[in-house]
């Protein structure tokens, strides 16, 4: 879980990447992410949880998500954080 210790001035962890991003949300190299500035702890979703295939419909309920944002920053998401299949 996040906290509000070790953030740099963009908001990232050490060794964390920011790859992708709309006007709400970010795509990190751990996390999808609130990126509206809106609160000082942002809600974020990590990568394992990306593929939970209610994520949408319960994103969707939030008053505050624009869902096609977040429907566009999902589909980046699992682009580049595709679902890892066991070998």
């Amino acid at each position: 879980m996040r906290d509000d210790e070790g953030y740099n001035e963009n908001g990232l962890l050490e060794g964390e990447v920011e790859l992708w991003r709309n006007s709400q949300w970010r795509v990190t190299s751990i996390a999808l992410e609130d990126a509206s500035g809106r609160t000082s702890c942002p809600y974020w979703i990590p990568v394992q949880q990306l593929h939970w295939d209610g994520l949408q419909e319960h994103m969707a309920k939030k008053t505050w998500v624009d869902i096609g944002l977040f429907n566009e920053a999902m589909a980046k998401a699992r682009e580049l954080h595709p679902r890892q299949v066991a070998a």
